[in-house]
C-alpha cells in the first residue's frame, strides 16, 4: 500500500539545468527534454519544469535560490561542495544500493561524498589535456613522445621551434602555445603543480604559496617573458571562442590545453576536411609530475520534506544517470562514471583511450567551501603574473591574503540539523 502511494504522487517537480551538447536540431536541451517528456508518460499526473540555465550565470542563481530557501527540486550541483557542505542537498544513499557503489568510477563517488554520506548521481567525469597540432609538429620535423610525457625543459624546446614566422614578414604568424584563462576552467591547475605544490591543502587551506608554487608558476610566465612562444599580449587575456579558433580553425597555435570535450570536435573537423591530425599528451613535468584533476558532473535533490516527491525525483535521476544513457556520453567527448561504459568509450576511441590514461592517474578537486570564488581569485593574480604586471611571488601572495579573507569570513552556513 506504501509503495502505491509513493506512484499515486501528482504534481509539479522543478529541474534547473545547463545546456548540454546539441542535438540534430542543434538544441542544446534537446536530450534533457526527451528524458522529461518519456518520464512523464511513464508517470501520469508528475511535471517536470525545465529552467534553462547558463553557464555564465546560471551557478551564481543556483546558490543565491538554496541561500534564499527557494532552490528547485534537482540540479546537477551534486558534485559541487558547496551545496553539499551546507547542507542543501538530500543524501542518496538509500536510492543507490551498497553493491552498485562499486560499479561506479571511485573518483566519481569521491566527489558527490561527505562525511560517509553520498549526495548525488554522478554522470559524467572528465579531465584536461594537451592538445598538439600533429601536422604543425611534422611540418617542424618534431617528433612527438611516445609515451604521452614530456619534461618542461622538451616542452620549451617544442614550443621554441613551433613559433616563427611563417609568411616571412617580419611578425610572427605562429606560436607553439597559448591558453584560456577563466575562473572555474581549471585548466592551468596541472602547470601550477608540475614542481609538486598543491593548490589546496588536506585542510582546504590555500597551499599554493609555497617555493613549489611560485617556481611552476614562474615556468609559465617564462614562456611569454623568456621563451617568446606564446602572443604576449593575449597571453591568458582571450575569451575561450577566441583561443580555440586560434588552435582549431586559424592553426595559430600548435599546443592547446582544455578538455576531453574537444576530441570529438577536432574528430569532426578533420574527418569534414576543415580539420587536422591532432595528438594527446600530458602536461609538462617540472620537478614533479603535473597532478590531473577529475571534474564530476552528477545530479543531486534538494532538501524535500515529501518523502514520495524526494522519491519521484531520485527515480527521475536514476533513470537519466543510467548506465545505458551513460553508454552514449563518450560521442560527446566525456568519460561516464559507471565503470564499465567508461572502460567501452575508451576501446571504441584511441584518442579518448589516451585520455583515460590521465584520467585513471587524476584527483578530484579539492573539496572547499567557495571553490569557484577562490579560483577567481587565483585566476586573476595568476593572469597579473603571465603579463608580467606582478612576479609570480606577489601575485601567489596576493592571491593567499584574498583567499584567505574568503576562508575567515565564514560565509558558508552549515545545515546538518535542519
Amino acid at each position: 500500500m506504501e509503495q502505491e502511494e509513493k506512484k499515486a504522487w501528482q504534481g509539479v517537480i522543478t529541474l534547473w539545468d545547463f545546456p548540454r551538447w546539441p542535438d540534430k536540431n542543434g538544441d542544446r536541451f534537446g536530450w534533457i527534454e526527451k528524458k522529461i517528456s518519456e518520464f512523464e508518460k511513464e508517470h501520469p499526473g508528475v511535471f517536470i519544469h525545465l529552467r534553462r540555465l547558463k553557464w555564465e550565470y546560471g551557478l551564481i542563481e543556483l546558490k543565491a535560490a538554496a541561500s534564499a530557501g527557494t532552490p528547485p527540486d534537482m540540479a546537477p550541483v551534486a558534485a559541487d561542495f558547496d551545496f553539499i557542505s551546507a547542507g542543501y542537498l538530500e543524501p542518496v544513499d538509500d536510492y543507490i544500493k551498497p553493491e552498485d557503489i562499486s560499479k561506479y568510477d571511485e573518483k566519481a563517488i569521491e566527489a558527490v561524498s561527505y562525511q560517509g554520506r553520498v549526495y548525488g548521481f554522478p554522470w559524467f567525469i572528465s579531465t584536461h589535456c594537451l592538445f598538439l597540432n600533429k601536422d604543425a609538429f611534422d611540418s617542424r620535423n618534431m617528433q612527438i613522445p611516445e609515451d604521452g610525457a614530456w619534461s618542461f625543459d622538451d616542452f620549451v624546446a617544442a614550443l621554441q621551434k613551433l613559433t616563427y614566422d611563417k609568411n616571412r614578414n617580419g611578425k610572427m604568424d605562429c606560436y607553439g602555445f597559448n591558453l584560456f584563462l577563466s575562473p572555474g576552467n581549471f585548466t592551468t591547475w596541472p602547470f601550477l603543480t608540475m614542481d609538486g605544490a598543491n593548490v589546496f591543502d588536506d585542510d582546504g587551506r590555500f597551499a599554493l604559496n609555497s617555493p613549489e608554487g611560485v617556481s611552476a608558476l614562474e615556468k609559465m610566465v617564462d614562456l611569454a617573458a623568456k621563451y617568446k612562444v606564446v602572443p604576449e599580449e593575449e597571453y591568458g587575456t582571450l575569451e575561450e571562442k577566441i583561443v580555440w579558433g586560434d588552435f582549431a580553425e586559424k592553426r595559430k597555435i600548435a599546443v592547446y590545453p582544455t578538455g576531453s570535450w574537444a576530441v570529438k570536435v577536432l574528430e569532426e573537423r578533420e574527418k569534414a576536411g576543415k580539420g587536422f591530425k591532432f595528438d594527446i599528451i600530458r602536461y609538462p613535468e617540472g620537478k614533479d609530475r603535473a597532478k590531473a584533476f577529475a571534474v564530476v558532473s552528477a545530479y543531486g535533490i534538494f532538501r524535500e520534506e515529501d518523502a514520495a516527491k524526494k522519491d519521484l525525483c531520485a527515480e527521475f535521476l536514476s533513470y537519466i544517470t543510467s548506465e545505458k544513457e551513460q553508454q552514449l556520453l563518450g560521442q560527446y567527448g566525456v568519460f561516464p562514471a559507471i565503470k564499465t561504459a567508461q572502460q567501452k568509450v575508451s576501446e571504441e576511441d584511441p584518442n579518448m583511450k589516451k585520455i583515460k590514461m590521465i584520467l585513471d592517474d587524476a584527483v578530484v578537486l579539492p573539496k572547499v567551501n567557495s571553490l569557484y570564488k577562490k579560483d577567481e581569485i587565483l585566476t586573476s593574480q595568476v593572469r597579473m603574473a603571465l603579463l608580467s604586471k606582478k612576479t609570480p611571488t606577489q601575485a601567489l601572495e596576493d592571491a593567499e591574503r584574498e583567499i584567505e579573507k574568503i576562508s575567515n569570513n565564514g560565509i558558508t552556513t552549515y545545515m546538518w540539523n535542519k
